[in-house]
């Protein structure tokens, strides 16, 4: 219930100075006067899962922007960028995304950019041929 509540007040949280958010998500869900030895946001789940989603309503449209929020702050970066990134690829789509991150893409070696792309596309057309099969 404490991440439901929170996610319901992100776009009001968005509106405030980034100090403002980072002081409000970073102690959401945790014990009052813990201190987990972590600047900016810590790697429990809700401020982790809260920051990745305030960074991306942020910068909606400006995947660059996002990321760039997502790790300004400091703390468990690696988890917060890679959680917006995936947000906010999602929203841009490959289009949205810069090129040149784009084409790093792989999976250590046996696909890489031009093969996961197709493979995207395969799977979107598997998905538009039968969108009644598929539950979701």
């Amino acid at each position: 219930m404490v991440l439901a509540s929170a996610i319901a007040e992100l776009p009001g949280l968005t509106l405030l100075p980034r100090d403002e958010a980072i002081r409000l998500i970073a102690a959401t869900g945790v014990e009052p006067g813990h201190d987990d030895g972590w600047e900016g946001i810590s790697p429990f789940v809700t401020p982790s899962v809260l920051w990745s989603l305030y960074a991306f309503l942020r910068s909606p449209t400006d995947y660059w922007e996002a990321i760039c929020t997502a790790i300004a702050v400091g703390g468990d970066v690696d988890t917060t960028a890679a959680m917006t990134g995936a947000i906010a690829g999602a929203a841009v789509g490959l289009e949205g995304l810069p090129p040149e991150i784009a084409r790093q893409v792989h999976d250590r070696g046996q696909w890489g950019y031009e093969e996961l792309q197709v493979l995207a596309q395969d799977l979107h057309a598997l998905r538009m041929a039968r969108p009644s099969q598929v539950s979701g």
